[in-house]
């Protein structure tokens, strides 16, 4: 509890002083949402390993560095994915860089407003409180209300009734700074009624070098509202710094009829923590959760999941598949919640692992709570090493030990990468992965 209040203590000092910048934005809307949140951060405070969703990651490891907020840094340069054909969106230590949003995304259509406005915009104000209401572990709250507290340079993007997107939007997250640092992505999606949007969300570095003793803390949030019949693909890619701490919530709401799916891959930072959650408000509709990550060294890469089945003649599925090696850990804890009303349900949960060294670990739990009878549910998990068969037969066929591994460790992960149906993307990822054979 004192290293709480220590922790509290501080962030209240760089609240005040974030406060303090506001000028004369002091009686906004925003201000008013962002002292309502940091009230609430103080009241649910940070979990601690008590907590069963949070049993495999150390919450201190990741909070307790003493940050100071990122200014942003509007000369952010991250790398093209070669081919890869996007509308592009810079999000610098948290901060939308709006000189740097591509012309042609307005001029195609899309609604892009400032958290701030979005607050005073009754119809979008009404749906993000939706998205971002409802019921979650409250082990979890904590991160949301630090991210609300400090954010000034979210943004929200609206996607018009009937509108399919020509191509996909790209939302570059970056962070930088020269001491101990922390930065708060947030933006909030729309998709109206039968409308379709891509949206590809990178972590990655800056390309300036950074010094050896810097830390930092992304703490990012992105809600979905999904509208009847509407479709959303999320990917996210990460290949953060090794001094990089990642806290990232994706939280996605579904309307009749609607598709939501989402891609998660992971090679980058100190400890990752992903939290996905997806509540299913209606019938009909699909839900689909991939993820593939690769953890070495000492990196701790923690995937929770919960989808909440409320209705009936739904279906959703998951597939994760880790890669752990040297000293590192990874973890999946993935729910799914059958209501007494949801009836018909068809849900899939899939986690595989392959674990390459003795001193690394993988802790797996994938769970159905069911409340129906009339239902098709199946979870499963393994975890193993690779092969041994397998291994012995490639170096027979002529195969060094090594590009023998390599080559299983690429075919493990390919179930998931090869249903990326955008190429340039999947070639990119493989080779950053070093997976590509």
């Amino acid at each position: 509890m004192a290293d709480q209040e220590k922790i509290l203590d501080h962030l209240s000092e760089v609240f005040h002083a974030f406060e303090s910048g506001l000028n004369g934005k002091a009686q906004s809307t925003l201000h008013h949402f962002q002292k309502e949140s940091f009230a609430s951060l103080k009241q649910y405070q940070f979990p601690d390993r008590k907590h069963e969703d949070w049993k495999y990651t150390i919450v201190q490891n990741i909070i307790a560095p003493p940050y100071t907020l990122a200014d942003v840094n509007p000369r952010v340069e991250i790398e093209d994915i070669p081919g890869l054909d996007t509308y592009k969106l810079v999000v610098s230590n948290g901060q939308l860089l709006w000189d740097h949003i591509d012309p042609a995304l307005k001029d195609a259509g899309i609604r892009l407003m400032r958290f701030d406005n979005m607050l005073d915009d009754e119809s979008m104000r009404k749906d993000f409180n939706r998205v971002i209401k409802a019921e979650r572990p409250s082990s979890n709250q904590a991160f949301a209300y630090l991210n609300f507290a400090f954010q000034s340079g979210a943004f929200a993007i609206d996607i018009p009734s009937g509108f399919i997107l020509d191509k996909p939007i790209e939302i570059r997250i970056v962070h930088d700074g020269t001491d101990t640092t922390f930065s708060h992505p947030l933006y909030f999606i729309r998709a109206q009624k039968s409308s379709e949007v891509t949206i590809i969300e990178r972590f990655e570095k800056n390309n300036s070098a950074l010094s050896a003793d810097h830390q930092g803390l992304i703490n990012a949030s992105a809600y979905l509202s999904v509208d009847k019949n509407a479709s959303v693909t999320h990917y996210r890619w990460q290949n953060l710094p090794a001094t990089y701490r990642l806290v990232n919530i994706l939280a996605a709401q579904q309307e009749r009829d609607s598709r939501f799916t989402s891609y998660a891959f992971d090679i980058g930072g100190q400890s990752v923590r992903n939290n996905i959650h997806v509540e299913l408000e209606d019938s009909n509709t699909y839900s689909s959760l991939q993820a593939a990550y690769m953890a070495k060294n000492k990196q701790s890469i923690d995937h929770q999941t919960r989808i909440n089945h409320k209705v009936p003649h739904c279906e959703s599925h998951e597939l994760y598949k880790g890669i752990i090696d040297d000293q590192a850990s990874g973890a999946f804890n993935g729910k799914v919640l059958v209501h007494p009303d949801a009836q018909k349900t068809n849900a899939f949960q899939q986690n595989d692992s392959l674990v390459l060294s003795p001193h690394a670990r993988m802790n797996s739990k994938p769970q159905l709570e069911i409340f129906a009878d009339d239902v098709k549910c199946s979870h499963g998990a393994t975890i193993g090493q690779l092969d041994q068969k397998s291994l012995f037969y490639l170096m027979s066929r002529g195969l060094q030990k090594e590009a023998a591994k390599h080559m299983l460790t690429a075919a493990f992960l390919a179930e998931v990468l090869d249903t990326v149906t955008i190429e340039p993307l999947s070639e990119y990822i493989r080779t950053k992965m070093s997976i590509d054979v």
